[in-house]
Formats: structure tokens, sequence, C-alpha cells
């Protein structure tokens, strides 16, 4: 069931508004990490996208300040640069889906979800001339090389899932719906991506859980907390951002239209859900179960993806521009930002 969204903020509501973040990054007791050969296959893989991408200026110059090779690099750090390269290449590729999609209704996403989908299934058969398809052919086939089967399958089914949530997401922004939290937590688990890129934690570490490890519920629980800790600090520090634009799949939306609070309790209680959910995982990564000795190394590889994604993703939020233009380092000293009118459309 969903409920109303709240009022539109106007230029007299923001003047001299002033939202303030909870802190995201002390309470994660992992060190950040990076490969050491992020910056020369970060610039690699921009050049590998805007070849085949077909931007305009203005997006390639919204492109160019992303920075999603440094996520990438904080995020799978213990392989090859070949590898790096492909998880850099998806990285790219999944924002670019994801401001694609921001741009369509359920049938364009749709169109583009069949397109992406044919192209893993069927890489050398299916063809289409469209940027997707040959952006995904491209890092796909490299990926095949050394990816598990299991791996492999993991990659496809939660990209399908992604696209299911990201049609919705769009029904919702057309119907201007906000969902309950429950059915929001659960949506936003598919719309983040993340479940994609855990799925390159594996490939990056060259291991390929069976599939009773990656369903088992405390493995279950690990990557749901991973997924909602990246997810909800994203939320909370996109907000301003996104409410400007009138985006209203946010978890700040979501508490303030169910719990009838305005925004910065809105942006406390987020805080406070995700400090409970980094609780949860440390709970939950001491009572991580043993399957011998070959598959557990494997999982502590994996965890320590997961533990990578905690810090990289806090640590980015105030690298790239997306969220706060060249503010992010002031931003990140003073947790605190101006709340920005909203956005009118002629």
């Amino acid at each position: 069931m969903a409920v109303a969204p709240a009022n539109p903020v106007t230029s007299s509501d923001s003047e001299g508004v002033i939202l303030k973040f909870p802190d995201f990054i002390s309470p994660i007791p992992y060190p950040l990490r990076c490969h050491p050969q992020e910056r020369e296959v970060s610039r690699e893989s921009e050049q590998w996208l805007l070849s085949m991408a077909n931007f305009s200026e203005k997006q390639t110059k919204k492109f160019l300040t992303l920075n999603a090779g440094l996520l990438s690099g904080m995020c799978y750090i213990d392989c090859t640069f070949d590898e790096l390269r492909v998880c850099h290449d998806f990285m790219n590729f999944l924002f670019t889906l994801d401001d694609w999609t921001d741009e369509f209704d359920t049938t364009g996403t749709r169109g583009l979800a069949e397109c992406v989908m044919n192209t893993l299934y069927w890489p050398h058969s299916y063809h289409s001339d469209t940027a997707a398809h040959r952006l995904t052919k491209s890092f796909w086939v490299r990926m095949q090389e050394t990816a598990g089967p299991g791996c492999q399958q993991r990659l496809m089914s939660t990209l399908d899932t992604y696209f299911q949530a990201i049609m919705q997401q769009a029904s919702d922004r057309g119907s201007r719906n906000i969902p309950e939290l429950e059915e929001y937590i659960l949506l936003r688990r598919d719309t983040s991506g993340c479940k994609t890129g855990f799925a390159f934690i594996e490939y990056a570490a060259n291991i390929d859980l069976p599939d009773d490890v990656i369903e088992h519920p405390i493995i279950k629980a690990l990557s749901d907390a991973t997924n909602d800790l990246v997810s909800w600090a994203n939320d909370v520090l996109s907000y301003n951002a996104e409410q400007a634009r009138g985006d209203t799949h946010n978890l700040v939306c979501v508490l303030m239209a169910q719990n009838g609070v305005d925004r910065q309790t809105a942006i406390e209680q987020a805080g406070e859900l995700w400090e409970k959910t980094l609780n949860y995982f440390f709970e939950c990564r001491k009572v991580v179960p043993s399957w011998g000795a070959e598959i557990d190394q494997q999982v502590a590889r994996y965890i320590q993806g997961l533990e990578d994604w905690i810090i990289a993703n806090a640590e980015w939020s105030f690298e790239t521009e997306r969220y706060f233009g060249k503010e992010g380092h002031t931003v990140k000293k003073t947790r605190q930002i101006a709340l920005l009118p909203q956005r009118v459309c002629a």
C-alpha cells in the first residue's frame, strides 16, 4: 500500500534551510583500500564507455565528473589489471543505465532491459544497433573468460531483477506514489544495483561460491545489510539533489510520508536505521558458519568484499560530483548543505 507524496519544496520554503547529515564514515571499522592501478584503469574505462555511448557534450561532461572508476578501485582491490578493467567497465555501464532509466517510462525501460538481457544470454547471436548492446557485449565477453558459472548466473539474475525494480520505480514516479517502508526496503535492494556489484566481488576475487552458501541465511543477511548500508547512505546524501528534481524514490521521502515528520527528522531516522544495520552486520559477521577449509576461504574473501563496499561507498560519496558538485570535501567535513528548491519545468 503506497502513501501520498510530501509537498514539493518551493524557493521560499528552501531559503535558509540547512540539511544536516549523520556520520556515515567514522562508525565503519574497515580500512579504506584501493587498487594500485585504479587511475590508469579508470581513464581507459571512461574512454571505452564514451567511445560507444553516443553521449551529447552535456552528457559527456556529466559522466566525467562521476568518478565511478574510483568506486570500483576501492571495491575490487585484489585482482589483476584486466579484471579490474571489467569491473570498472560494468560500474560505468551501471551508472549509465541508472541515468538512462531515470529519463524513461516503463515502456522505454522494458526495451532497454530486453536489449541488455538478450545480449547477456546470447552475446554471439543477438544483435542490436544500440549503445546498450555494444557496451553489454564488450564487458560480458571479457568477464566470461574467467568468471565461474555461478558468478555469471548471479550477474544475469540480479541484473534482470534490477530492471524489474527500475520499472516499478518508473511506475511509482509516474503516479507520484511513495511506498511504505518495508516495501521500499525490498525494492531499494534491487534498484540500488548492489546485487550486481556483489557478483563482481566473486569475479574479482576469482571465487565461485556454491548456491547453498550464497543463499545461506547468514551470508544473505550480510549481503542485504551491506546493500542497505550503501543504499541508505546514498539516499540521505543524494536526497537534496533528488528532491530538487522531484524524485521521491528515497528513504528520506518514505520516512517523511510514513511517519509524518519533517525532512531533518527523517534524515536523522534514516541515520538511526543505518547505524542499527551496521551493528546487525557486525553481529552476523560473528556467526558465519563453516563449510570446510576451501569454501571458508572463499567466504572470507566474499565478506572482505562486502566490507570494502561499505567503506568505499561512504568515502566515494564525497569524491564524486554526482551529489554535491565540487563541494564534496566541504560537505564531508561539515556534514551539512543548503536545501535546494525544486526545479520548475517550463
